[in-house]
């Protein structure tokens, strides 16, 4: 009998587990009706029926998870305001989805300032693309990649070699170095961050040997476009005005190709003459000699005439760009452009918060032509040129121009006015217009020394200056560019502080002579020309040069992104980059395995 009793009651208890397991899992109870087809139309990414039945749901049960779904629902369509709509009905909720909604309505609002709780389960990839984008976006490029690469192995419809490649591309030489001495990587970042090392200074040696290790591995994409021509052609004006620019290329060239000490390639030089007198020969000796690829020529007239006779499939790659409307098909262009200079400090402007500019530039075709694209450029990143003047060159004195832009005339007018009206005389104080943020100059050494000098005297020391690389002059001179202190201006931290690359350089950089901008054009001519097809294929993705991060565009030009100084006690500085978010602020998981 009680054995009769013992086995009622264990059957008894094991109907009751179940009946309760049952009751836990059911994904439709009874009190939340219509919630198993809210739960069909988000997971089939019907959203619009989504949005719609989550926010009924809500309205009847008023349980923070529906309008949580229905925020995300909305956030989906794009709907961003009855995405934020419905956040506000969230009173209390640890979900992980309610954090990944904040942080993308954020996003969407251009803050990429977002705190980010560390995410498993099935919102795990969605925090990885989100970890991710943040995270290149505030340069903390090395975290951007390995979320990217565990996001490769959570979502295998995921398309994300091309961005790993980018990310570790960026990343900093040291922490590629550090990451690979972490115990806590896995065996697919090892191979990926390996890849990214050997990439970023090529060694034919070294690639061959991580492709027998690593064998399919993914990080295959870093090689895949690089091209291996042994025999190239350099066609540059070796004589006349041009030839210690040429010389200064060439002692790039000639460095970059020895970085690499397995390095077979070799490099044939080809006097253009310095108006192109000579290219004719120099194209056809550099054809007859086998080039394999051709880079140059470097000045225009040279430039017109390949555009003329070219019909060879040898790649090639300008040192200077085609005229504007020629066809573009068939050239990379390798320009170091001052309209790239114009994008950099409108976008440094902007990044300031200096929204309302004056600008002063020479009074000459190249002058209006980059105050014309300058104006383009900030008026369509928020911004607003709000007066400006252009100065004749001929002249030491610019206090006309100045007291234009600066709107010193204007307050004399409204003093003669008022003196006017009141029928007697004022003692009044000329003042500069009030809504002026900053001051952009377009200038030589030798005028940019007049004009701040000019800019102090009428009372504008206090409004911040800023301009463009050729405020530099080559030969540092303390004592006449002190007149310069306090301007800021772009242009490659390797021309600023040569030495800053002394450490993954096997030469005394402190030893370079001449042109250090056209050393670094060549240096990174003979860097970048493997990985043109690359560049090409995956447009806008940077890569650091020693001219700065350059890019590529649509037509096969190459764009680049400065580093920015300052004038200090007539030096030029090198500025920190601005603010990069830390990672901390981004998760609070740094450790993403």
């Amino acid at each position: 009998m009680r054995s009769l009793v013992k086995s009622c009651y264990l059957i008894a208890t094991i109907l009751l587990l179940t009946a309760c397991g049952e009751q836990t899992i059911r994904p439709d109870k009874p009190q939340y009706q219509g919630l198993l087809q809210a739960q069909n139309y988000y997971q089939s990414q019907n959203y619009t029926s989504a949005a719609q039945a989550y926010t009924l749901l809500h309205r009847t049960y008023q349980d923070d998870e529906f309008a949580i779904y229905a925020a995300d629902s909305y956030l989906q369509m794009g709907e961003l305001t009855q995405a934020q709509q419905m956040l506000g009905y969230v009173q209390h909720s640890n979900h992980p989805l309610l954090s990944l909604i904040r942080a993308e309505l954020s996003i969407n609002q251009g803050n990429y300032n977002v705190f980010l709780n560390d995410i498993s389960g099935e919102f795990r990839p969605r925090f990885l693309k989100l970890h991710a984008l943040v995270n290149h976006h505030n340069q903390n490029y090395l975290a951007a990649a390995l979320s990217l690469i565990e996001l490769s192995t959570l979502d295998r419809f995921a398309d994300t070699a091309n961005d790993i490649v980018n990310n570790l591309l960026l990343a900093p030489e040291q922490s590629l170095t550090q990451a690979l001495f972490n115990g806590q990587v896995t065996e697919l970042q090892q191979g990926w961050l390996e890849a990214a090392f050997i990439a970023k200074s090529p060694d034919n040696q070294a690639t061959q040997e991580w492709k027998y290790r690593w064998g399919d591995h993914p990080g295959n994409a870093f090689f895949l476009l690089t091209n291996s021509f042994q025999n190239i052609a350099v066609l540059l004006p070796l004589t006349g005005k041009y030839k210690n620019i040429s010389h200064s290329i060439q002692q790039g060239m000639i460095a970059a190709l020895y970085q690499d000490v397995t390095n077979e390639q070799k490099l044939s030089f080809f006097d253009t003459g310095s108006s192109g007198e000579n290219f004719l020969s120099a194209w056809y000796g550099a054809i007859e000699s086998g080039a394999e690829f051709i880079i140059g020529p470097l000045e225009k007239k040279s430039i017109n005439k390949l555009a003329q006779v070219s019909s060879s499939t040898v790649p090639i790659l300008l040192l200077n760009q085609l005229e504007e409307g020629s066809d573009s098909l068939g050239f990379f262009q390798f320009p170091l452009a001052p309209e790239d200079e114009i994008i950099n400090v409108a976008s440094r402007l902007i990044a300031e918060d200096k929204k309302r500019v004056l600008l002063l530039a020479p009074e000459s075709q190249s002058g209006r032509k980059l105050a014309i694209a300058f104006e383009s450029e900030f008026n369509a990143n928020g911004g607003e040129l709000i007066s400006y003047a252009f100065y004749p060159e001929s002249t030491n004195d610019y206090s006309r121009e100045i007291k234009e832009t600066l709107g010193l005339n204007e307050s004399v007018v409204r003093t003669r006015q008022l003196q006017t009206a009141i029928a007697s005389k004022l003692v009044s104080d000329s003042r500069i217009r009030p809504d002026v943020d900053a001051i952009f100059i377009i200038a030589k050494p030798n005028q940019a020394r007049l004009l701040k000098p000019q800019l102090k005297f009428f009372k504008a020391e206090n409004i911040p200056v800023y301009s463009t690389s050729q405020i530099l002059s080559r030969t540092v001179d303390t004592d006449l560019d002190k007149d310069l202190n306090g301007i800021k201006f772009c242009q490659s931290a390797f021309i600023i502080d040569p030495m800053t690359l002394q450490n993954v350089l096997d030469f005394d950089v402190s030893k370079i002579e001449g042109f250090k901008k056209y050393f670094a054009l060549g240096y990174d001519a003979v860097s970048i020309y493997p990985r043109l097809g690359w560049m090409q294929t995956m447009q806008n993705q940077q890569f650091e040069g020693m001219s700065g991060l350059l890019n590529m565009d649509g037509n096969g030009k190459i764009h680049r992104e400065l580093a920015w100084a300052q004038f200090q006690r007539g030096k030029p500085v090198l500025l920190a980059p601005l603010n990069p978010v830390s990672e901390e602020v981004l998760t609070n998981d740094n450790n993403i395995n």
